[in-house]
């Protein structure tokens, strides 16, 4: 057997003119940092050697890559001075110019960095002499905003002079100063930068698209968010357990989920007194209390309290089973009804998988049965009634359950893909 360090390492031909991936090419780029660039997820040896047709393929992807980040860039830099000329002009000074970053504010997000994980912050006898100095006059050419106290309402040039007015006058922390307010709606930030980051949104132009599935994002830090889900190396480790997350955000929820005492959960709903430990899953609890159904089935109009659940009922409108048994023949088009499947009937994953504590809540009024869905029980009582509400859409014969109109489509019509049923 060859030894494969004699191959190319990109198509493992074996042709006699090898190029050392650390040759330099006429931009002092090194073949090496051309491959890590281009494809990090592989991890690439100074022995490994490339052949010249490789070498020419990477040096186009290596070009393009560069192209592209070139071009969102001068995109961005666009976008910038879009945002600064559509600010408001309640929000512009006397001189009529504006910008959203100055240096004092650049000073007060580096500091703000420095300080995020400190509650306690507070000013130091360096800053509290800095504050009791004359505020400096902006130059002319210099752009700012008006910065205006949520507290009592007094307008401020800069962000540091009214971090300054909160923390002596209103007692406040840092970290309870948000001084950038968007114009488009309520929101506040602490720095510009989180500030022109929630501005993508409003404008929601998605620019970046995914090289793997060809879907759009914001931004290029949701990209990077998606395409972690894709590669599906799960590098964030959790300490306490061997579980590992693709980011670092799945990594904090499973913290809080299932490493955290509940009693400490941050979020508690005044109603039922139920402790949530994140947000998103509080306000869908509270959506349950209000009955406010804001997600949409675009087919059947059905309405749904939270995302996930629209998401999951979409799949009842498809016939794509891509969750297959690998122990019998069975498919599913949901996951978690697969790993239910594996629990109960391999008793694989039953250590892992909760199963369902199924009860038969729904019962019959006019006969003893009783069923574990309401709408089980829904389909019993037209067999009471007589009434036939599935409709074939190939004939006239009716049906009192859905399941029987798609046992009819196969054996009369020789139909096997899903209708709309009526």
């Amino acid at each position: 057997m060859t030894n494969l360090h004699d191959n190319c390492c990109v198509c493992l031909n074996s042709i006699l003119n090898l190029n050392k991936v650390s040759k330099i090419d006429e931009n002092g780029v090194s073949l090496l940092t051309k491959l890590q660039s281009s494809i990090p997820q592989i991890e690439w040896h100074l022995t490994f050697r490339i052949c010249d047709p490789c070498t020419n393929l990477l040096s186009i992807v290596h070009t393009f890559k560069e192209r592209c980040f070139k071009s969102d860039t001068i995109r961005k830099q666009q976008m910038l001075l879009k945002q600064e000329q559509d600010i408001p002009e309640s929000n512009k000074l006397l001189d009529g110019k504006t910008c959203l970053i100055t240096q004092d504010d650049e000073a007060v997000k580096s500091d703000s960095d420095n300080n995020l994980e400190d509650p306690d912050y507070s000013i130091d006898d360096t800053t509290e002499n800095n504050m009791n100095e004359e505020p400096r006059i902006p130059k002319r050419n210099r752009k700012s905003l008006n910065f205006v106290c949520e507290k009592c309402g007094t307008k401020y040039v800069s962000s540091t002079l009214l971090i300054k007015h909160c923390i002596l006058d209103h007692k406040m922390t840092r970290k309870e100063i948000k001084p950038f307010g968007c114009t488009l709606c309520n929101s506040r930030f602490g720095n510009s930068s989180n500030l022109l980051q929630h501005i993508k949104y409003h404008n929601a132009v998605r620019s970046n698209m995914c090289t793997y599935c060809g879907k759009g994002f914001i931004t290029k830090t949701d990209l990077n968010i998606h395409e972690k889900q894709h590669l599906n190396m799960r590098e964030y480790k959790c300490e306490q357990c061997i579980k590992g997350f693709n980011t670092h955000k799945d990594l904090r929820s499973h913290k809080l989920v299932v490493h955290t005492d509940p009693q400490s959960w941050k979020y508690f709903c005044k109603i039922c007194s139920k402790r949530f430990p994140i947000k998103s899953n509080y306000d869908c609890h509270m959506r349950r209390h209000t009955g406010d159904r804001k997600f949409e089935c675009h087919l059947c109009q059905k309405k749904f309290t939270d995302k996930c659940v629209l998401q999951r009922h979409m799949r009842t409108h498809s016939n794509v089973r891509d969750h297959k048994c690998p122990h019998c023949e069975k498919e599913y088009k949901d996951k978690r009804v697969l790993q239910i499947h594996m629990a109960k009937i391999h008793g694989i994953g039953i250590d892992v998988i909760k199963l369902p504590n199924r009860e038969r809540r729904y019962f019959c009024h006019i006969c003893p049965k009783a069923y574990y869905a309401k709408n089980k029980l829904t389909r019993h009582l037209y067999t009471h009634s007589g009434e036939k509400p599935f409709l074939c859409s190939m004939c006239d014969k009716k049906f009192n359950d859905k399941s029987y109109v798609k046992q009819h489509l196969k054996k009369a019509h020789h139909i096997k893909s899903d209708v709309e049923l009526t």
